[in-house]
């Protein structure tokens, strides 16, 4: 049986809503050094496509592109550790026997 993915509870009507309920999602610190790494990656990967169009050597190219699988690794395990502390967390503290179903997915896509 497949699971959904979980979301966190809320405990007021203004956080179901709106920017509110996004945050809820991970902590605003959180959030805001992911988005970060994900703007420098999105950078990068511009930089890898003038790159490609100004003909530079591939060597330069695949290094640019490690570095940008590198930033998006780092938001991954943002990601994944909020996963793990928050939403996994919380399904346990609630007796979700499904969590550990949906954990085994999580670990096998993403790792």
């Amino acid at each position: 049986m497949a699971t959904k993915p979980r979301t966190m509870p809320t405990t007021t009507a203004a956080a179901a809503s709106g920017p509110t309920a996004a945050s809820e999602m991970m902590p605003t610190e959180q959030r805001d050094q992911a988005l970060a790494r994900l703007a420098r990656a999105a950078g990068q990967v511009q930089g890898i496509t003038r790159m490609m169009e100004d003909g530079r050597h591939c060597t330069e190219v695949l290094q640019q592109i490690t570095a940008v699988q590198k930033a998006l690794d780092g938001v991954g395990t943002l990601v994944l550790r909020n996963y793990l502390e928050r939403c996994v967390t919380t399904a346990i503290e609630n007796g979700d026997p499904l969590i550990y179903d949906e954990l085994m997915k999580v670990f096998s896509r993403y790792r």
